[in-house]
């Protein structure tokens, strides 16, 4: 690593009349990460000419760049002129703790608001994973995790971003085991229904990944990944779900493609106010290798979200999504509302398919802007520098699922819903998001919700 401290600079007053020749690119703070991993980052080039306002546009993109690694819980990016048309460009950083123990406490719903229902104990998950996020110092990422409580699971992961030189290929590899004594088999009325077995598992499964991701520039990438599964369900499973599975048998193995690509203009991932996300995913569940029951499911989704500020304070955002399944899945696959996406104020129903839009919007007013905190009686600024943000927001949003074959019994399928509301969203560091929301949806049911990452 490099310090700022190690070299002295002369400086002259900065002036923004004609172009300016970046001599070089400085990076400090970075105790544990390469510097090429943070270079990577940055629209400005040793040797760029440029005007003022290039400039500064290519200094606020890098800091966006840089911090959406989220390697760094500070990131700044200022020039030093040395000369008339000479400068220096400095870049610091504060490193986040990469590598530490995580204790696992964890609602296995779909989401907090569905567990707050009941609070009933066995829906919680429990265990530790170690991670070391910055492996070597390179944004490598590694986890190994043993998750007791609804879910048992035993994983490893490990991510290389950046294989070759130009630092554009980069490789993932995970393997796991999981099961479970209580799993889903049918939607009714809105709503999961279980299957419950505790003297033998309800559900295990064995899955293994490889994928390949090209981060063809600093905004666009791709991502290929072939995963192996290995499911089996206990016999009374597929008594009460006999579309379990492709055939009536308590097993299913197959191998799964995957294709997604990613266009990401967003200033910050993980709660962006400014920028655009364009996205793609197309899945081939069975490739006729291993699995020899007939399954072939081919799954396309897409989606855009678009940020921007109105005026000062004041945010617009929506969000467009769509997905299909082309071929009928059985249940085991099938995902619609309701899981990882949803219409706000039908967080307690889930709302199956094969395929679903969906439409978010949000105004939002930024009530406190991003300040910064030092925590007294912490002795490493890994943590005891950090910043709160607050938010007010408004917003809308609609969405339709298209589910012949879960119709009946469940009235929101093949109906359009929708909902209004107001919340508070709190950003602090380390990416942490709670979002409190009230809203009333299409069937007039008024409530309260708590989500803890951004809506969209």
């Amino acid at each position: 690593s490099f310090s700022f401290s190690q070299v002295q600079i002369e400086s002259i007053q900065l002036d923004t009349l004609g172009k300016k020749v970046v001599s070089d690119i400085i990076i400090d703070g970075n105790k544990t990460t390469k510097a090429r991993i943070i270079l990577r980052e940055s629209t400005i080039e040793i040797g760029d000419s440029l005007f003022w306002g290039n400039l500064k546009a290519g200094m606020i993109q890098t800091q966006r760049n840089v911090m959406n690694l989220e390697l760094f819980n500070f990131v700044e990016v200022e020039p030093i002129q040395i000369s008339n048309s000479e400068i220096i460009i400095l870049i610091t950083v504060q490193e986040r703790w990469y590598i530490y123990p995580v204790p696992i406490l964890e609602i296995a719903q779909t989401n907090f608001n569905t567990w707050w229902e009941t609070k009933e104990i066995r829906w919680l998950n429990y265990g530790a994973s170690l991670k070391h996020f910055n492996f070597r110092g390179r944004n490598e990422k590694l986890a190994l995790t043993a998750r007791f409580g609804y879910t048992k699971q035993f994983s490893g992961a490990y991510t290389i971003p950046n294989l070759n030189k130009k630092q554009t290929l980069g490789l993932y590899l995970s393997a796991g085991y999981y099961e479970n004594d209580q799993i889903v088999y049918n939607t009714q009325g809105n709503e999961r229904t279980f299957y419950r077995n505790d003297e033998d598992k309800a559900r295990k499964f064995y899955q293994y990944k490889v994928g390949l991701n090209y981060r063809e520039n600093i905004f666009l990438s791709h991502y290929f990944e072939v995963s192996y599964l290995n499911v089996s369900v206990n016999d009374s499973v597929v008594s009460l779900q006999p579309d379990y599975f492709v055939t009536q048998e308590d097993r299913m193995q197959f191998l799964r493609a995957t294709y997604v690509i990613n266009y990401d203009l967003r200033d910050y991932k993980r709660y962006p106010l400014k920028g655009v996300f364009l996205y793609g995913l197309l899945r081939q569940d069975g490739l006729g290798i291993v699995n020899r029951d007939g399954l072939g499911v081919f799954t396309s989704t897409l989606g855009y979200n678009h940020h921007y500020q109105i005026r000062d304070r004041l945010y617009l955002a929506y969000s467009l999504r769509g997905s299909v399944n082309w071929t009928n899945p059985p249940y085991f696959l099938t995902r619609a509302l309701g899981y990882s996406h949803f219409v706000r104020g039908y967080e307690l129903n889930v709302i199956d398919g094969t395929s679903y839009g969906l439409f978010k919007t949000n105004i939002k007013y930024e009530i406190l802007e991003p300040k910064s905190i030092e925590l007294p009686l912490i002795p490493t600024d890994k943590f005891s520098r950090t910043f709160i943000a607050l938010y007010g927001n408004l917003f809308f949003d609609v969405g339709y699922v298209d589910g012949p074959s879960f119709r009946e019994g469940n009235s929101l399928v093949n109906e359009y819903i929708y909902s209004v509301g107001a919340g508070l969203d709190i950003v602090t560091y380390y990416d942490k998001v709670m979002r409190i929301e009230g809203s009333v949806n299409a069937e007039g049911r008024a409530a309260v919700f708590v989500h803890f990452k951004q809506a969209f």
